[in-house]
């Protein structure tokens, strides 16, 4: 029996990842967007960082902190890849990588918040906020338990794929 409904499977038969699951990602690699996207205007770099992050420590901090869940980001979109060289063991750590990634993200918003003596600016709110509610929902979605222990189990497919005269 299906833990989950038909449209949360790939033609494999594995668990997709949750669609919300991208969506928080992105928000905590938005750091890393605005970083790549100021790199790219050769001449002014140092103007766009500057705009975003006043501080250049921010910046630091930022990129820093939300590393974890840009390496959970890129193990997701390469699973394929990793799956066909029988790499498996790093389903294991994407949990954890996400919930210390969220966790040093809080970190960082929580001291810009000390930083500004506490008070009330909407962008630190909003990411105090988020970050809360990821830390929540990654550390209680069955649906990304239920993708984990799926992922770290073969299919008949890679079966297939690993021994092809049998």
């Amino acid at each position: 029996m299906l833990k989950l409904p038909l449209k949360y499977y790939d033609e494999a038969g594995r668990i997709l990842p949750p669609v919300w699951l991208y969506g928080l990602l992105a928000f905590f690699c938005l750091d890393w967007i605005a970083f790549v996207f100021s790199l790219a205007s050769r001449t002014q770099t140092e103007t766009l960082l500057r705009i975003f992050y006043p501080h250049s420590e921010s910046l630091w901090m930022a990129l820093a902190s939300s590393f974890p869940l840009v390496i959970a980001m890129v193990l997701i979109s390469q699973r394929e890849r990793l799956w066909k060289h029988h790499y498996i063991l790093w389903c294991r750590w994407l949990i954890p990588a996400m919930v210390i990634g969220v966790i040093c993200s809080f970190g960082v918003q929580v001291y810009h918040a000390v930083k500004l003596h506490w008070n009330f600016e909407l962008v630190t709110a909003i990411k105090i906020a988020v970050s809360l509610i990821g830390f929540y929902v990654v550390c209680r979605s069955r649906h990304l338990r239920w993708m984990i222990e799926d992922w770290q189990t073969p299919t008949q497919h890679d079966k297939g794929e690993a021994n092809p005269a049998g």
